[in-house]
């Protein structure tokens, strides 16, 4: 789940801001504030991601994109190329990952910074952070190397991450890790651990030189006569073997005298200095060992999956981080104001689609394809009181694909057989078509952050506060959805307080952030409900009144 961004220097926000996140998240704030700010950086991020074939760090602006965000000068604070922009994203790991942290830390984020020196010169990844529990601990810091990855030679080095939807282009930027931190709660499990198991080390050290020696010796023994002495590759691996003997013979010696936490430290973290990562675009998607010849997280080390060792390892970390932002981006489904308006008949494009669209597009054939779905939609439709049936209805007996989508009014009848009013949908208010994609997507999401901008437009204010009800009843099980909502609506956080006050959801399952504007720049803030659903924070500048409550 996603738990807090911060941004600087981004749109709106000069200052860093934190925005922390819940399953229901409402953005308020006045117009032209920087709540959109918000959604724009994570729709950014998807977009760029989702272009990965044209190699950009940063993708404002795409054919058919989700978002349009002109030039990178247009995404900085006051237009100011000599500032650093910094996008950070915390998630809270879930089951789901492919990296288990241990509970009491199982947030993890990671921080990038771009940079763009001039208007001739392209935008540059200036480092990223990785971030490991509490988000203001920074545990280790990566910077560009200023070289290159071929694609093929990356499935060819050893601990290499696989990326299952394939690398383009097909070269990656290799990051190296410039710092790690010395703080003694990531580094004293795997301490303790040396000292009770020292001579399980040592034995695991000479059984590991061994190996080494006798791989030395075949290689040589090859090179010699002439069999791979021109293969660069070749060489590499050799230097490599050679570079991992002169490390055991260093580690025989270190942990046979009497270890100390700060000589420990001091040694381990210029061992996880020599990580190397390769990046495609902004994020990072293989270890690339290179130099690393660390007794416990190098090749060949004594932690692993089936290891009772506690290693900190940067590499591990630094891809869980990178997994789980890529997780996160993938379950992003973004929904602007305006959703596509209605048309009186459509033509089945005979695809099967899983959502309705970013606009709302793809609603009616993913109608059209679930009969299970529009009955689900109507339960809905009749909870919220709209007073309309949803209908998927072929157009004439030999229409092929030809198909619209029609309402039945539920309140009123006519005819001698008192049948139900019949009309299409773009006969109805302009209110009804645009919530219908939200509601939709809302059924058939699990485990999808949606994001939307103001979904109560259009929207009769009673309508508005019922939405509240829908949104409590998807962050539930099985959909367990996020949401993410831009919205003005005093209506919708009354029914959402009336839902903490008659404990259908928690007050942690709520996050309100408001966000205004000053000579700075965008801040934002949290407003805490109790358990009754009162706020504790007083809203800023009479936003609302001070006696925001639903009546009881």
């Amino acid at each position: 789940m996603l738990h807090a961004l911060e941004l600087e220097n981004f749109k709106a926000f000069g200052d860093r801001a934190h925005v922390p996140f819940a399953p229901i998240t409402l953005i308020f704030g006045e117009n032209s504030a920087g709540k959109s700010s918000i959604l724009q950086a994570l729709n950014l991020l998807k977009q760029t991601r989702e272009s990965r074939e044209t190699g950009a760090l940063l993708l404002p602006r795409a054919e058919n994109g989700i978002v349009d965000l002109g030039s990178f000068k247009e995404l900085l604070f006051d237009h100011d190329l000599e500032r650093t922009l910094s996008i950070r994203v915390e998630i809270k790991m879930d089951k789901r990952s492919l990296f288990s942290l241990p509970d009491e830390k199982e947030k993890i984020a990671i921080e990038f910074n771009f940079k763009r020196p001039s208007l001739k010169e392209e935008v540059l990844l200036d480092q990223f952070e990785i971030y490991y529990g509490e988000s203001s601990k920074c545990i280790a810091r990566f910077q560009p190397s200023g070289k290159t990855v071929e694609r093929h030679e990356f499935w060819m080095m050893m601990g290499f991450f696989h990326d299952s939807r394939g690398l383009s282009p097909s070269k990656l930027a290799a990051v190296e890790c410039v710092w790690v931190t010395d703080e003694p709660e990531f580094w004293k499990p795997e301490f303790d651990w040396c000292n009770e198991n020292r001579e399980e080390i040592a034995r695991r050290i000479k059984e590991r030189k061994l190996d080494l020696e006798e791989d030395l010796k075949q290689h040589t023994d090859e090179d010699n006569n002439g069999q791979k002495n021109a293969d660069e590759g070749f060489q590499g691996y050799m230097k490599r073997l050679q570079r991992e003997q002169d490390s055991l013979d260093a580690d025989s010696k270190f942990f046979s005298s009497e270890l100390e936490l700060e000589s420990y430290i001091s040694k381990r973290r210029s061992e996880e200095m020599n990580t190397v990562i390769a990046a495609q675009g902004f994020l990072p998607v293989g270890v690339l060992h290179g130099e690393k010849t660390s007794l416990l997280t190098g090749p060949g080390s004594l932690s692993g999956p089936r290891s009772d060792v506690m290693a900190f390892d940067v590499a591990e970390l630094t891809m869980a981080a990178s997994h789980a932002l890529e997780r996160t981006l993938d379950a992003l489904f973004p929904m602007g104001p305006f959703r596509r308006p209605p048309e009186r008949w459509y033509i089945f494009t005979g695809t099967s689609p899983e959502d309705v669209g970013y606009r709302g597009d793809l609603l009616p054939d993913l109608l059209f394809r679930s009969k299970k779905l529009v009955k689900k939609t109507n339960k809905w439709l009749e909870k919220l009181e709209i007073g309309y049936e949803l209908t998927v209805e072929p157009v004439g007996i030999d229409s092929g694909d030809l198909f619209e989508v029609r309402l039945k009014d539920t309140r009123r009848k006519e005819g001698t057989n008192q049948e139900r009013v019949n009309v299409a949908l773009p006969d109805v208010g302009f209110g009804i078509s645009q919530l219908l994609p939200f509601v939709v997507q809302s059924l058939v999401s699990e485990k999808q952050i949606i994001s939307i901008e103001q979904p109560e437009v259009h929207v009769h204010p009673r309508l508005q506060a019922d939405l509240g009800d829908l949104l409590a009843e998807a962050i539930k099980e099985p959909r367990e959805n996020q949401f993410i909502v831009e919205t003005h609506s005093e209506h919708l956080i009354l029914r959402l307080q009336r839902l903490v006050y008659e404990k259908k959801i928690k007050p942690e399952d709520v996050s309100v952030v408001y966000v205004s504007r000053g000579p700075e720049g965008a801040k934002s803030q949290r407003l805490h409900l109790d358990e009754e659903g009162d706020f504790i924070d007083e809203w800023p500048n009479g936003f609302f009144p001070e006696r925001l409550r639903e009546l009881r």
